[in-house]
């Protein structure tokens, strides 16, 4: 959905330009072109560190690809706690070393796919498991899974804030486009008449280029990984309910209800239709 909305903008745009009378060839301006995507690869480079760059890559490459985060995704997550729960009331707390020790082969975690794949979601429920197997007191978990999330959400961060920067610049590197082609211009001035009108649509498609490419491509991106991550976020926060739950000693159902709650109503599945599946599960 994301990628239609960037054609459609782009496509109500040419549009006007083509019922005014305009040429879309006349857009084709190489020079401009290596201006503006030379400049903003450079400005990347520049401005962050390799880790960060990489991962401000991987936002612009996965714009396309829909929010992992979905009403099947918290589903397996109300399971998951539910079962864990069970498993701690009937085995015990020490059960949970198998979790930790090879998580990819426990059965509790292999019916949670997201979790097993999302490296930053795995790692923390691993950590937090560990961490009540070694009896730790609940206030002081309750703390550093907070800090856990505080610093995840500020690590995802840095990507989207680095891809909107490449955004803020674009209409920065149009007007040095357009500099350029007016200093071009200046010194075609006394060529012809059809030189000269090739040099100043060349400045201004630099102009234009660059407000098209910070508002309608590279802002976009970074607003949708902001808005992924937030979703991200959210989900650990639900994980971190539930674990503390399992930690207090609460009735799975209890357990399972508290994280429940906290999930947003897009992604929310009533209460009824869990505690069936739950009950299919046991």
């Amino acid at each position: 959905m994301n990628v239609i909305g960037v054609v459609l903008t782009i496509a109500a745009i040419l549009t006007g330009f083509i019922l005014g009378g305009g040429k879309p060839l006349v857009l084709i301006q190489i020079s401009e072109y290596i201006v503006l995507f030379g400049g903003g690869v450079g400005i990347l480079v520049a401005s962050t560190t390799p880790s960060i760059m990489k991962d401000a890559i991987k936002v612009i490459v996965g714009f396309a690809k829909k929010n992992e985060l979905s009403k099947k995704v918290y589903l397996e997550l109300l399971l998951f706690i539910y079962n864990l729960s069970i498993k701690v009331r009937k085995d015990g707390i020490l059960s949970l070393e198998a979790i930790v020790d090879k998580p990819e082969e426990s059965p509790i975690m292999q019916s949670n796919t997201f979790l097993l794949k999302n490296k930053e979601a795995k790692e923390f429920v691993v950590d937090a498991i560990r961490n009540i197997v070694t009896g730790i007191e609940i206030e002081k978990l309750d703390e550093m899974l907070d800090s856990n999330i505080e610093v995840i959400e500020k690590e995802l961060s840095l990507a989207p804030k680095m891809v909107a920067k490449i955004a803020e610049s674009m209409p920065g590197m149009g007007i040095v486009a357009a500099v350029m082609g007016v200093i071009l211009t200046m010194g075609a001035l006394g060529g012809s008449i059809l030189e000269v009108g090739h040099h100043v649509a060349g400045a201004l498609t630099g102009t234009f280029l660059g407000l098209l490419l910070c508002y309608v491509v590279f802002g976009p991106m970074a607003t949708v990984q902001e808005l992924k991550n937030e979703d991200f976020i959210g989900y650990l926060k639900s994980l971190k309910i539930g674990i503390i739950s399992i930690a207090k000693g609460d009735a799975p159902i209890i357990a399972m209800e508290s994280v429940r709650q906290t999930i947003a109503p897009t992604y929310r599945t009533e209460f009824d239709e869990v505690e069936k599946l739950a009950k299919e599960r046991r």
